[in-house]
């Protein structure tokens, strides 16, 4: 069991979710996340001799466990799926997509793990697929698959074409003037492409990690001005979705275009009534009891941490990993609550920077009724963290511990 702080900065770090062989070490089962899971395992699984092309909304709070979990149901599911799972965070801008690039980047990576596997599509596809390329953006490929008299690897070929998107404002703004009009050309291809692959007996799901982390402006031009193009591609797909856009008007109307949405919910550390509850406080325990010694921490600090965390597996981390850190500069061998209070105290003037004068009451009335409610202001605060929402039989959400400390320094927590 590893032994020092220093062990501390390397095993938790919040950027990186659970893989692979890390993902069988430290993976915490959690009660309502792998009912969850399981159920969407089930649904997926029951699509396949359906053949249904179902798509699914995964919501939950940025660094909620999201992509860990989703990790876990790839390593559950069978070969009898064609598997091609990736972030828009490493294809594209987060601060500025919209369903065109989406849509494209599932032709750009599909084709990829098409090449990775192996296989070959039909000459017919793959001159298709060469033409369209050719009209996105200047440089042209011949049928033989030459750009400027070199060989051109395809699905490289738009995956460098998604980066230029990805760094490049004039790029991106051009590529998608000449995509928009033959959009439904380009979900022709997609759909010629998943019935190439479906020829070997795999059935295509597609996994689109961390949209979640757009904007509210973007997330709403994504998925309800343009649900359609989103679910025209015709095999299953996972799209994970903020979980602020829940509390939207608009929301019922999105819904009804997707088949099912699956909540993963933050760890319950408390319960709606306030008390302690002691399963989520086992749990978060758990996440550190599974990667380093408890020795690590001295008495009341990882109690303190898991409770101002509010259950939120990546701030968790994150509070952890800094008190490390803060630690190892104080010269100290473990982390105590005085240092875990200062990096809270840091997180804390962060929130306030957020928080505007009419967010302050709708904290309130979130602290009095613990209610969601289709609340256009609630939606940014959901986004930022502010309020977190948690699940028993039914959603419900509650100040951030962060966010109610400054309440409560401010003198404003209901009586």
């Amino acid at each position: 069991m590893p032994g020092d702080l220093k062990d501390i900065y390397h095993l938790f770090n919040p950027d990186i979710a659970l893989v692979n062989d890390e993902l069988i070490k430290y993976y915490v089962k959690i009660e309502q996340n792998e009912i969850n899971i399981k159920e969407l395992q089930i649904r997926l699984e029951l699509g396949l001799e359906t053949r249904e092309p179902i798509k699914f909304l995964f919501i939950g709070h940025r660094g909620s466990g999201k992509t860990s979990t989703l990790n876990r149901l790839i390593s559950n599911l069978d070969d009898r799926f064609f598997v091609v799972d990736y972030s828009v965070l490493d294809l594209l801008d987060i601060n500025d997509i919209t369903y065109v690039d989406v849509v494209f980047s599932i032709l750009a990576k599909m084709l990829e793990k098409v090449q990775e596997d192996g296989m070959e599509l039909g000459k017919s596809l793959n001159e298709r697929a060469k033409r369209w390329g050719s009209s996105i953006i200047k440089t042209k490929i011949d049928t033989n698959g030459k750009e400027a008299g070199v060989s051109v690897n395809l699905p490289f070929h738009f995956i460098n074409i998604l980066g230029r998107m990805k760094s490049e404002t004039i790029t991106r703004t051009e590529v998608r003037k000449e995509i928009e009009p033959r959009v439904s050309e380009l979900i022709s291809i997609i759909n010629d492409t998943i019935a190439e692959i479906e020829k070997n007996e795999k059935q295509v799901l597609v996994i689109i990690d961390n949209l979640e982390k757009i904007d509210y402006t973007k997330a709403l031009d994504l998925f309800y001005d343009h649900a359609t193009q989103l679910t025209q591609p015709l095999c299953k797909i996972i799209y994970t979705f903020p979980i602020s856009l829940k509390s939207s008007e608009k929301f019922m109307q999105i819904r009804i275009n997707f088949s099912d949405v699956i909540i993963h919910p933050n760890i319950k550390i408390h319960k709606r009534d306030g008390s302690e509850y002691q399963k989520g406080i086992d749990f978060m325990e758990e996440i550190v009891s599974k990667r380093a010694s408890i020795d690590l921490f001295e008495d009341d600090a990882l109690k303190y941490i898991i409770e101002m965390s509010g259950g939120v597996v990546r701030e968790y981390i994150r509070i952890i990993r800094d008190s490390a850190i803060r630690a190892l500069a104080r010269g100290k061998t473990s982390i105590s609550k005085d240092i875990a209070v200062e990096v809270v105290n840091g997180l804390k003037n962060l929130y306030k920077a957020q928080l505007s004068d009419g967010d302050y009451k709708v904290l309130q009335d979130v602290c009095s009724t613990k209610d969601i409610k289709r609340d256009e202001q609630l939606v940014g605060l959901l986004h930022n963290l502010s309020v977190l929402e948690y699940k028993n039989a039914e959603s419900w959400c509650d100040l951030n511990p962060i966010v109610r400390s400054i309440l409560d320094e401010k003198g404003m927590l209901p009586d």
